[in-house]
């Protein structure tokens, strides 16, 4: 984060500590403004009276600096303009009537009757109470207004609604603790979805949301497109027909810098939060922030589960994204997808389900995470990933993988298979690795080269490591192996190394090999301490081919050479 955006980030923490803003704070050296009540100007928030006329000619009367004053009532209007400098507050609701039914469409996504309208003002602090049948507050190339301690209620009976607040072209815009709800029909089915969006922000930038309700929209919770420095934090986002947070792209590639911290997304038919940049363009770096926010039961229509629902985020074609202490339970999708992704940083998230990464990846990073697992997809190109200190059960691997690095250091596999059969190079080093299942705990099918390293590895009911011949520059180094059937069996991996291993096999298996190697060439075997079995082969060589030993040891368990030729040498 640069210097710029600290110092900004910090002034906007400032100000809504002590419960103002800078805005307000400049409008108060104003000793000569005014408060205009509307009931002065002849309204009479009976809920009877058509009021638009009585509150537009108070705006209309009052200067910069001055407040608009709504008390106790219900208020009956149409259309309200927003005049530059001059603020509005209400106690009472203003209640949108209007005679003609207006519907969102991809031709018209704004009303043309907003309860509020405002085009090219600035500098001002709403703070109302609505309940409107289109938007209740249009803004477009405004700057500095602040919408605070506000509640925005909308029609749930519009199939296709127009958001809550939207915002179109604005700079400095703040939305504190504001409720944005009900701006559409609630969501009936898993496959479709409708409009009506909280809060809507379009080509805007420098956009801050803190302390928001956002709730019981047809929609999306928050909709960012084409906009830049848009920060959403300590927010309750929930029940929202699609997803709690979206990021869209448009064709300037000007997204980036958003913030998103401390919210809480649940139960929303989408992703807890989605950013998409689906586009035949390059990668685009975001610079962004996902941290912690609380997600659950997001991805679901009346039990049913949607095409969506990721816990933490969805990340399409983008990069510089760091996700920090999220936590997601209970969600549809996967807690992180990532596709067609630059250098991502996943760190300290908990959740009860896994990362799924697919299509072209430069650096993913994840470090001390508790997920359920990892899973590539079938086309996942990667030059560099980096596994650690995590907790998880496996990593799911398909065949075909391309990852020019691949380390994975200091993780707890709980019930691993892990599956190596990728053009790249590979480092498994200080790893707890479990596994119950009756397939090998780790199986080297093909790779540039592969490290395992001061693992521990505890395959209860088969092999621990099974290294196939097409594995290239495989070393097994400094591991302690618990193991059924074998600890370590090799079909002819040219140059294997197996050094300094601790190798135990379990009673409970059918064959008591520490090493079983067919064909062998070159193996290189030394320092090994072998706990086999008594009266049975530990060491076992079979077929032809070639092996080296230097100060191996037998504990239990006797050794079989057949017609391998093997070089013995004591240390």
């Amino acid at each position: 984060m640069n210097s710029s955006r600290l110092t900004y980030w910090i002034l906007f923490c400032v100000f809504c500590l002590l419960g103002t803003s800078p805005l307000l704070a400049v409008q108060s050296s104003n000793t000569t403004a005014k408060t205009w009540n509307v009931k002065s100007e002849n309204a009479k928030g009976d809920g009877l009276t058509d009021d638009t006329k009585a509150i537009q000619a108070t705006i209309s009367k009052a200067q910069p600096g001055d407040t608009v004053w709504i008390p106790e009532g219900t208020y009956l209007v149409k259309a309200l303009g927003l005049k530059s400098g001059v603020n509005i507050k209400s106690a009472g609701l203003l209640k949108q009537v209007l005679d003609k039914n207006q519907e969102y469409n991809k031709n018209q996504q704004s009303s043309t009757a907003p309860l509020f309208r405002g085009n090219e003002v600035s500098n001002i602090y709403l703070s109302v109470r609505t309940q409107t049948q289109n938007e209740s507050i249009y803004l477009s190339k405004s700057e500095n207004i602040i919408i605070d301690q506000s509640s925005l209620k909308g029609d749930s009976t519009k199939l296709r609604s127009f958001a809550g607040i939207l915002l179109y072209r604005c700079i400095g815009a703040k939305i504190l603790k504001t409720t944005i709800s009900h701006y559409g029909m609630p969501r009936k089915f898993t496959d479709s979805y409708q409009p009506g969006t909280g809060i809507r922000v379009l080509e805007s930038r420098f956009v801050q949301i803190h302390e928001a309700n956002i709730h019981h929209n047809g929609e999306n919770g928050v909709f960012i497109h084409s906009s830049h420095h848009v920060d959403v934090t300590d927010s309750h986002i929930y029940k929202n027909g699609m997803s709690g947070i979206q990021v869209a792209f448009g064709g300037r590639a000007n997204e980036r810098d958003f913030h998103f911290v401390n919210n809480i997304l649940e139960e929303n038919a989408g992703d807890a939060i989605d950013i998409n940049n689906r586009s035949t363009r390059k990668i685009l770096n975001i610079h962004s922030l996902i941290y912690n926010n609380k997600s659950k039961a997001n991805g679901f229509v009346r039990g049913e589960p949607t095409p969506d629902g990721s816990g933490i985020a969805t990340l399409v074609n983008v990069s510089g994204v760091t996700i920090q202490y999220n936590t997601a339970e209970g969600n549809n999708r996967p807690a992180i997808y990532l596709e067609k992704c630059g250098i991502i940083n996943i760190d300290h998230n908990k959740a009860d389900n896994e990362v799924e990464v697919v299509g072209q990846l430069l650096d993913l990073h994840m470090k001390a995470n508790q997920l359920r697992e990892i899973t590539f997809i079938n086309n996942v190109s990667a030059r560099k990933i980096l596994l650690e200190n995590n907790t998880m059960n496996t990593m799911h691997m398909p065949n075909g993988l391309h990852i020019d690095s691949l380390k994975v250091r200091k993780n707890e596999f709980n019930k691993a298979t892990l599956n190596i059969n990728l053009i790249g190079k590979v480092l498994l080093e200080e790893n707890t690795i479990k596994s119950s299942s009756t397939t090998p705990c780790i199986l080297l099918v093909k790779a540039d080269g592969v490290l395992l390293k001061s693992n521990t590895i505890n395959s209860s009911h088969s092999t621990g490591i099974v290294v196939r011949n097409m594995a290239k520059n495989v070393a097994i180094l400094n591991n302690e192996i618990l193991a059924s059937n074998a600890c370590i069996t090799d079909d002819g991996s040219e140059g294997l190394k197996v050094e300094n291993n601790i190798l135990k096999v379990l009673e409970s298996g059918q064959t008591f090999q520490t090493i079983k190697t067919t064909n062998p060439k070159g193996l290189q075997l030394s320092n090994n301490q072998h706990f086999g079995k008594n009266g049975q082969v530990a060491l076992l060589m079979e077929g032809t081919g070639t092996a080296n030993m230097v100060a191996e040891k037998i504990i239990n368990g006797s050794t079989h050479f057949g017609e391998v030729k093997v070089t013995q040498s004591i240390d």
